[in-house]
């Protein structure tokens, strides 16, 4: 299993989660269960300056080689690089997925409004045991606007590996994300760290 957070290096709340589940040592209970692996800060350049893109300007979460890739932004604050896979980052992630071969991948991010858990692939019964524990919705796939290059389809749609993104409403207190959403990310690994989960 593989726990990401700082794609976007202004989410903090997001990458704030996966480094405080790290070091509160609450995975200690899926020894023999399961291997967790964890990159809390996958754009460290980018959680250094506060900003969501990397160091050259692309956003990570549109720059992986998906079938959707497109060279043109969407939006201006979605840039998806010269090519698809041309960061560093995302090699690093490609690489280390091709090593880790995870059953399981949940990203947390932030968001200015709509805070959801979002699912990719074969991972709605995930999406449900977080949910149940957080109280946000669930959505599915299109989380409204189209993603191309995203983790989500990379993973999720093109490769069925069960995939949530965990969407944080942007400006909650850091204890306050801890408090509510703690439990929640603890449930859905203890739930798919069973051997029939999948």
């Amino acid at each position: 299993m593989l726990l990401l957070g700082g794609v976007h290096g202004d989410e903090v709340e997001g990458y704030a989660l996966i480094e405080r589940y790290v070091a509160s040592g609450k995975w200690g209970s899926l020894a023999g269960k399961a291997t967790l692996w964890a990159i809390p800060r996958l754009n460290p350049d980018g959680c250094a300056l506060g900003q969501r893109l990397n160091a050259n300007g692309v956003d990570l979460n549109r720059n992986l080689p998906t079938q959707d890739w497109i060279p043109a932004s969407l939006e201006a604050r979605y840039p998806p690089g010269a090519a698809p896979g041309s960061e560093p980052e995302t090699q690093a992630l490609l690489g280390g997925l091709a090593q880790m071969r995870p059953q399981f991948i949940l990203s947390a991010h932030s968001c200015q409004a709509h805070p959801c858990v979002n699912y990719n692939g074969p991972a709605l019964e995930l999406a449900q045991v977080m949910a149940a524990c957080n109280g946000l919705p669930i959505t599915a796939d299109i989380i409204g606007y189209p993603t191309p290059g995203s983790l989500g389809t990379w993973a999720g749609q093109e490769r069925r590996i069960p995939t949530l993104t965990l969407e944080i409403l942007r400006g909650t207190p850091l204890d306050q994300v801890w408090q509510e959403q703690a439990e929640a990310l603890q449930a859905v690994l203890e739930w798919a760290a069973q051997g029939d989960a999948f």
